[in-house]
């Protein structure tokens, strides 16, 4: 059996803090002072929730390339089995959660709040976009709930990524990094030759992603390694590595810089750019909090890691949260009481669906799995 990382729990859950703050940012207008704190100054780790995101798919191909690494028998069907019920069951447990708040709570647009709030949730929820919502196959940010399109992602990576791993496993260092580099470059040619053909879909994101994905299995594949390298290095060398990293994830735009010299530069190479700076610093944060150190006794924490395990949940459910407590008490309590409850809910409402929802899709899955098992042992026994 492959070893749990504790800290990557409680790493995810912090992520997953970053992205429910980044969006209660974004509930208000923004202003200059706001801007400086936390888009570009020191108060950015509390709202960087594209970095979550990145960090989310480094961390998913770190944890699922671990049994490839071992000799155990895979199996394709147990593993998707296991992944859809993962992944899909709270997730659909989350939307139709989301559209129960959105009946109960949406009132009509506020005045005084950011236009991103108010077009969320003013949109009618149609058949169409049931489907859309039900099918999960169709990259979009969701009027319901927009945390939606990396899970379309991520379920679309997860299929092929046993796939990926066959190919990548056969490969050395120099040619498993260029595998990866070569998928976001095809996915770059990808958008711009093909995408106008299949317009909604954005595969060519979904190739990008995966290499991301990549990103986190080859750091799983070296991380006893480079644990190694890492623990050798001085205080002086270990500090100027974790804040490059640090920096690396939360500042390094390149983008930014890019769109300046040229307005309108094309945003999917904007984002391919910025992910890869993002991956390699959210890489280097994973392997401090692995390597037995300051931080990873931070990340150990029983808070934390109970954070962690909630995370998912949170992912899911703290934007229906947010979006309700604003309808209902904005302008009847002060605006910082609206987010310490909005923020408190969600925190208790994630827990309640952890333990009665995702751990029980868990269990599920596994109990999927047992059958199909049991079922391919009879078909043995009786070819015998």
């Amino acid at each position: 059996m492959e070893k749990r990382f504790e800290e990557l729990d409680s790493l995810r859950g912090l992520a997953a803090l970053s992205v429910l703050f980044g969006h209660m940012l974004l509930i208000f207008n923004s202003s200059y002072v706001t801007t400086l704190l936390f888009e570009y100054g020191p108060l950015r780790f509390t709202v960087a929730g594209s970095e979550a995101v990145t960090l989310f798919f480094v961390l998913s191909g770190f944890v699922l390339s671990l049994p490839f690494y071992t000799k155990r028998r895979f199996s394709y069907g147990k593993y998707t089995i296991k992944r859809l019920c993962r992944i899909y069951i709270p997730y659909i447990s989350a939307i139709i959660i989301t559209l129960v708040l959105r009946e109960l709570f949406f009132t009509n647009k506020i005045i005084g709040l950011s236009q991103w709030f108010n077009v969320n949730w003013s949109q009618p929820f149609t058949l169409f976009t049931f489907k859309e919502h039900l099918l999960l196959i169709s990259t979009f940010t969701s009027n319901l709930n927009n945390v939606v399109w990396s899970l379309v992602h991520e379920m679309r990576i997860s299929l092929v990524f046993p796939l990926i791993m066959f190919i990548l496993i056969r490969l050395n260092i120099k040619k498993s990094i260029m595998f990866c580099i070569s998928m976001s470059i095809i996915s770059v040619v990808y958008a711009i030759v093909f995408e106008a053909q299949f317009l909604g879909t954005e595969l060519y994101a979904t190739l990008h992603y995966s290499s991301i994905f990549v990103v986190g299995a080859l750091l799983s594949k070296y991380h006893t390694v480079l644990k190694q390298h890492l623990l050798q290095l001085n205080m002086p060398k270990k500090c100027l590595l974790f804040f490059t990293g640090v920096i690396l994830f939360l500042y390094a735009h390149p983008s930014f810089i890019l769109n300046i010299i040229q307005p309108g530069f094309d945003p999917f190479l904007r984002a391919v750019i910025d992910t890869w700076f993002t991956s390699i610093g959210a890489s280097i944060i994973i392997m401090f909090a692995i390597s037995g150190n300051f931080f990873s006794e931070i990340l150990n924490k029983k808070l934390v890691n109970y954070i962690g395990k909630i995370s998912y949940s949170l992912y899911l459910i703290h934007l229906p949260v947010l979006f309700s407590s604003f309808h209902l008490l904005y302008n009847v309590l002060p605006t910082w009481v609206v987010c310490v409850v909005a923020f408190a809910a969600s925190l208790m409402l994630a827990s309640l669906m952890y333990h009665l929802i995702e751990k029980q899709s868990i269990k599920f899955g596994k109990y999927l799995t047992k059958q199909w098992i049991d079922k391919t042992k009879q078909v043995e026994e009786v070819s015998a």
